[in-house]
């Protein structure tokens, strides 16, 4: 299983991750939102970047979270501000290979006008004839096109 995307629901303070499998099926999970930092602690057991020691506060929500770094706000804080998604990757998917992604070309097609050639896309001033998609994982074009009367084409 590899994630495809992740959603911290803010409410109920869980990451919600969508995960793809090697047929290509999704699957859906949720996680506890983790909410952790550290702050400088010389009898600390973990280190900074910097060979710092540090103690580390890890809360149960995000409002015991909130009031953790109060307490702690005169202080030089380290993580702080990491989003919980990053930390539930880290925590679950660190190491596993990324999914191969369902990607799609766009590709819009403008009317061409014989005294001011094609459209910009600031000044449209052409109707669109035909927008096409490539999907790729299913290796199909679709292309939708239009016929204008005023202009006897599609």
């Amino acid at each position: 299983m590899s994630y495809v995307d992740a959603f911290y629901n803010r409410e109920q303070d869980m990451i919600n991750v969508v995960e793809r499998n090697d047929k290509g099926e999704r699957h859906y999970k949720e996680y506890p939102a983790r909410h952790i930092f550290y702050y400088p602690d010389a009898k600390g057991k973990f280190t900074s970047i910097f060979g710092q020691p540090l103690s580390r506060v890890s809360s149960k929500n995000v409002k015991e979270h909130r009031k953790e770094l109060a307490i702690h706000s005169n202080k030089k804080l380290f993580e702080s501000d990491i989003n919980p998604i990053y930390r539930c990757l880290e925590d679950n998917y660190l190491n596993v290979d990324a999914p191969k992604l369902n990607v799609a070309w766009f590709d819009i097609e403008v009317d061409f006008d014989p005294e001011r050639g094609y459209a910009s896309p600031e000044d449209a001033f052409m109707p669109i004839t035909a927008i096409a998609v490539y999907l790729q994982w299913m290796q199909t074009m679709i292309c939708y096109s239009s016929q204008d009367p005023k202009y006897g084409r599609s």
